[in-house]
């Protein structure tokens, strides 16, 4: 799955799997650009990508903000010469019961994880066009399907994602541009890491446990098994590949509820 002479836009590529991304995707060949709203996290992801010989530059923007997304997009034109894959990646989590959830924790949810991602995508469209085509990819969630108490907002952007998937795909494929999602299960990532944090040991070791014996491999997935997936659907192994979404959970949707 080689990606030799491609240019990727990693948005939340400061950490976890955004971080990952940017590192496998280089490994396969690609330049880089490594987005984030923090300048040290950019950094620290950029140097890891240089330090294994491979191609990055850094960009800042808030994906909540137009401007500062087609900044970023003009950033990877003017540094790198052109854009070939877009993947919006970028996107926070909350755990508020949403009959108490304030207005302004719904809109920044959804803003970052829903209307965040879209931004990326539609600002990505001419530059991926004048490429000649080229790859969107979403990251959404297991969420999108099976979700948890607390988690409204960010469910009902996840399965946005999900369908805008479908729905861009077919306004722009015959321009050669694909458009896909992945749908992660838990994953260990500084995200989950901060959500155990929250709790005792006792109640995190039981929330592994849970994890563990909800998913048919029986474990929590690694941020290299999204980064793959991720590869594949920006690489032309994946060319007649639109409009779907590739669900990468251990089987946590496979496996009955008793």
């Amino acid at each position: 799955m080689t990606l030799k002479d491609k240019v990727v836009v990693i948005t939340g590529a400061g950490s976890g799997i955004g971080r990952t991304c940017a590192l496998s995707l280089a490994a396969a060949g690609a330049a880089v650009v490594v987005s984030d709203i923090h300048a040290d996290a950019i950094d620290e992801t950029v140097q890891a990508v240089l330090a294994e010989g491979g191609n990055a530059v850094g960009c800042v923007a808030d994906v909540c903000r137009l401007d500062e997304v087609r900044a970023l997009v003009d950033c990877a034109v003017t540094a790198l010469g052109r854009l070939d894959v877009m993947v919006a990646n970028a996107a926070i989590s909350t755990y508020v019961e949403f009959e108490t959830m304030s207005l302004e924790e719904m809109d920044l949810v959804l803003a970052t994880d829903l209307r965040g991602a879209l931004l990326c995508a539609q600002q990505a469209i001419p530059a991926l066009r004048a490429a000649g085509g080229g790859s969107i990819i979403f990251l959404s969630s297991v969420q999108a399907f099976v979700t948890l108490p607390g988690c409204v907002p960010y469910a009902a952007a996840k399965a946005g994602l999900v369908a805008a998937a479908r729905a861009l795909a077919v306004e722009v494929g015959r321009d050669g541009i694909r458009v896909n999602a992945i749908a992660p299960g838990t994953i260990d990532t500084p995200m989950l890491q901060r959500d155990l944090s929250g709790m005792n040991p006792d109640e995190a070791e039981q929330f592994l446990l849970r994890v563990n014996d909800a998913n048919a491999l029986g474990r929590v997935g690694r941020p290299e098994e999204i980064a793959a997936c991720v590869e594949f659907l920006a690489s032309d192994a994946s060319s007649y590949v639109t409009g779907t979404t590739l669900v990468a959970d251990g089987g946590y949707l496979a496996v009955k509820r008793l």
